[in-house]
């Protein structure tokens, strides 16, 4: 342990040593803003930003330096240096708005920046502050000049709130105070200007160093051989501690990888849930309605069934009668040819009087069945007739309300269609795009939307909780934040649109007595027409960009807009386009519709390869290939969900 601590002290000390000498020999043949732009170069080696793991690059901006003399020579640097492997971005910044992806910032007195607005502008963001001629503890490091010398104070405890660590190096090559300065840079401009001669340092900070060296060297000297065996062995740990360390930074990204799915997972489950319970609701209304409809038509089917007995009994015993009528007729012929051909007695008169009135009798009675038979069938068909008008009625009062109930939907899409922007108003601000916007139902829950604000085109494929009459009340909802947060609040960084809308949407439904969770995913987009970069945000909908036949996706923040559970800031991506470029943002719709052979969901990647397959075509023609494919897998079965596409070519 002994021997670790007297290397671990020696190396500090030479690297003091190297710093200092480098720095000041460095200085003689260079220009001040040379000095510091190679300053501010070797700041990377030499603090540790907490975020570090995040990064791809180290992004510089700069402010102030009239004439560009320290941003060209960072530009330089820039082409042929990398720092802790990263390559430098360096960027000329008009003011404080743009520092989300910066993680040094340079300025001088002639940027006119207070401390009290950039330590408010950087917030919570890891940016070191490195400034030039302000006063002695305001920055984190200040750069202070003397003749052609460049010495720097350094506030660590500045550093450290802004989650950054310098190392020991630069702690001990910085000033300590304004006294401390003016005599350690007299020395370091004897120490300079001496070759062979021993110059005597009277600070107290460095007469330690040098006797504290001497006794190193001179531990050193003793224990040669044994620090040449702990140096083999310190480098045979270090092998295996990289090794441990590259599996263990492996091992943490698949268990990012896998809490990522997790996440992902939960939240489909819970919208499942959601989505279940809702249809579950009715589901069950549907029922009871078809159950009170039911016993209903039983009961009437019923009330039929027994008219229809007593119909047929009373047919039937008329039936019967008529027979047994006809019967008696033929006997009464019959009587009557025999009381003509025999003898005119008054005994046969008497028995054919009986015989009539005995007849007559049996005439009235089945007259009077007959009657009352012919009065219950048309009683009968009258109660028939009566309830087959109810029936109708029913009927046309439900064809009525459905016919009501179409109007106020095909009502509310020409309010819907109103606030959606014309395709000609698109084709103005993008020559070369399409737009595939197939709702579910009249109306939708998915919308597109687009502004112009000073040579940026914002455009955005929005898919609002539901679809319906339910999806399109949040899409307004939705729409009017959106509009708000560009209009009134003049944001067009999607991001901060993104961040403002959530608030609006939210701070809408909590008007409601009722807890209401409803919201949307989108992809939001800005286009500089000047600059062709490209700015994006997400909430669960991502951006594809093809290039040269290489699709690359943008993913978007796994979050949506509206209550969520772990909320965060969203994230702003920025690209650069080039000529040929083709993007393409989307709601799920179209990937999770059902259909083919075994009514399976289309997914994500035979989407990927379709667009992949038709980039290069005309937007017309892709769009006319996306509306085949979609109806040619969907086949008899139901569109599932509303479907929105944007395409644009740059």
């Amino acid at each position: 342990m002994k021997l670790n601590k007297i290397i671990s002290k020696l190396f500090i000390l030479l690297f003091v040593t190297f710093f200092i000498n480098g720095s000041l020999n460095a200085q003689k043949a260079k220009t001040d803003s040379e000095k510091q732009a190679l300053f501010i170069y070797n700041f990377f080696k030499f603090v540790k930003w907490s975020n570090f793991n995040e990064l791809k690059k180290f992004n510089v901006g700069v402010l102030g330096d009239k004439n560009n003399l320290v941003y060209n020579e960072l530009i330089k640097i820039a082409k042929t240096e990398k720092a802790k492997g990263l390559p430098l971005k360096i960027t000329r910044l008009k003011n404080l708005n743009s520092l989300n992806n910066i993680q040094l910032l340079y300025f001088d007195k002639s940027a006119g920046l207070k401390f009290d607005k950039i330590y408010e502008a950087i917030g919570t963001n890891h940016i070191l502050l490195v400034s030039k001629g302000y006063p002695y503890g305001k920055s984190m490091i200040n750069f202070i000049m003397d003749e052609d010398k460049v010495q720097y104070e350094l506030n660590e405890s500045k550093c450290e709130i802004a989650g950054l660590k310098a190392s020991k190096v630069l702690s001990l090559v910085a000033i300590k105070s304004e006294k401390e300065w003016n005599a350690i840079l007299n020395k370091y401009e004897n120490l300079a200007n001496t070759e062979n001669e021993t110059v005597e340092i009277s600070t107290k900070e460095l007469s330690k160093i040098v006797k504290e060296q001497k006794r190193l060297l001179s531990e050193i000297g003793e224990n040669a051989k044994k620090i040449e065996v702990q140096k083999n062995k310190l480098k045979q740990q270090q092998e295996e501690l990289t090794v441990k360390e590259n599996q263990l930074l492996n091992t943490e990204r698949d268990i990012e990888i896998q809490q990522n799915l997790i996440i992902n997972q939960l939240e489909k489950i819970e919208t499942q849930k959601t989505n279940l319970v809702s249809l579950n609701d009715n589901v069950l209304i549907t029922q009871q309605e078809l159950s009170l409809q039911k016993r209903e038509l039983e009961k009437e089917a019923l009330n039929l069934i027994g008219i229809q007995k007593e119909y047929r009994k009373i047919e039937s015993a008329l039936k019967n009668k008529e027979l047994l009528v006809g019967l008696q007729g033929e006997t009464i012929n019959a009587q009557g040819d025999e009381i003509i051909t025999q003898t005119g007695t008054i005994k046969e008169q008497k028995s054919i009087i009986w015989l009539s009135i005995l007849f007559l009798l049996i005439v009235s009675v089945l007259g009077i069945l007959a009657y009352r038979s012919y009065h219950l069938k048309n009683k009968a068909n009258i109660l028939i007739l009566k309830q087959k008008d109810e029936i109708e009625e029913q009927h046309q009062v439900l064809e009525e309300q459905h016919k009501e109930i179409t109007d106020s939907i095909n009502y509310a899409k020409r309010i819907q269609d109103a606030i959606l922007p014309p395709l000609k108003l698109v084709r103005e601000y993008m020559p070369d795009s399409f737009i595939l916007y197939q709702p579910k139902d009249i109306i939708a829950g998915d919308f597109y939307w687009m502004e112009n604000v000073n040579n940026l085109i914002i455009f955005a494929a929005a898919d609002c909780t539901g679809h319906g009459v339910p999806g399109a009340l949040v899409s307004v909802v939705c729409h009017n934040a959106m509009n708000r947060a560009v209009r009134e609040f003049n944001l067009v960084k999607p991001n901060e649109i993104l961040n403002k809308t959530r608030e609006i949407v939210i701070e809408t439904f909590e008007q409601s007595d009722e807890e209401v969770h409803d919201g949307m995913d989108i992809a939001l987009c800005t286009i500089n027409k000047e600059t062709n970069k490209l700015n994006f945000s997400g909430a669960n909908n991502g951006l594809y960009l093809i290039r040269n036949g290489v699709l690359t996706e943008v993913k978007p923040d796994k979050q949506p807009i509206g209550i969520y559970h772990l909320v965060k800031p969203f994230t702003n991506h920025e690209l650069d386009l080039e000529k040929g470029d083709v993007l393409y943002t989307f709601s799920d719709g179209y990937a999770d519709q059902f259909g083919g052979v075994k009514g399976k969901k289309f997914m994500y990647k035979p989407f990927r390869k379709l667009l992949l397959d038709i980039h290069q075509k005309p937007m017309e023609e892709q769009h006319k290939i996306l509306v085949d494919a979609f109806e040619n897998w969907r086949g008899d079965l139901e569109q599932v969900d509303d479907v929105c596409i944007i395409g644009v070519r740059i």
